[in-house]
């Protein structure tokens, strides 16, 4: 019997490459502190996760991270678009493991239980889905690999979800809560604590 395994796909923390979109608004700097925010919230839900886990980098492996734990693997993610690196990821994965939930590093709202909820779902659900405000989503997972989920999307648009969807018209998929990711100045707003990285 195959060992449950989350993917948690991280862009390398770099100036001017990190959190574009809010960078536009509040500038390369301010939206580097955000995302180092981030990451150091994800770190902290990873820190109580008992399964192994893959943290995979964008560009290249950063030994000296905030992801420190024995049960964490790092790599690079391979591949053009987004769409290509996750199916990379989760083929990769699927050798060895199954179920396979895969995160990112954007949700300031991640709780370990959105975590436990995705497994114990996938019990009984062949797919589990973190529906995201922004019509995407922040959480996927997987008791097998369907390469229909990674092929014919405009990643990062308000169209993902709702593609997703349908192409799991014949599986039984299992909806989280909805939350919302950082990708926004208008996202920022409802977190103060974010907020305060502004001034």
């Amino acid at each position: 019997m195959k060992k449950p395994l989350l993917l948690v796909f991280c862009k390398n923390p770099i100036l001017g490459k990190a959190k574009t979109r809010l960078a536009a608004s509040i500038g390369e700097e301010k939206a580097l502190e955000v995302y180092h925010a981030l990451l150091q919230k994800t770190a902290l839900v990873l820190f109580d996760v008992d399964i192994d886990i893959q943290l995979y980098y964008s560009s290249h492996i950063d030994h000296d991270d905030i992801f420190q734990k024995p049960s964490i693997t790092k790599k690079i993610q391979t591949g053009n678009d987004l769409g290509i690196r996750m199916t990379n990821a989760f083929k990769e994965g699927f050798k060895s493991y199954s179920p396979i939930v895969i995160i990112g590093t954007d949700l300031w709202t991640l709780d370990i239980f959105d975590i436990h909820k995705a497994f114990e779902a996938l019990q009984t659900s062949g797919t589990v889905i973190g529906p995201s405000a922004d019509g995407g989503y922040y959480l996927l997972g997987l008791q097998k690999f369907i390469p229909a989920l990674f092929e014919n999307k405009k990643w990062g648009t308000p169209t993902v979800l709702s593609n997703s969807l349908n192409d799991l018209k014949k599986e039984d998929v299992y909806l989280l809560e909805e939350k919302n990711d950082i990708d926004t100045y208008n996202d920022l707003k409802d977190h103060p604590e974010l907020m305060q990285l502004l001034k």
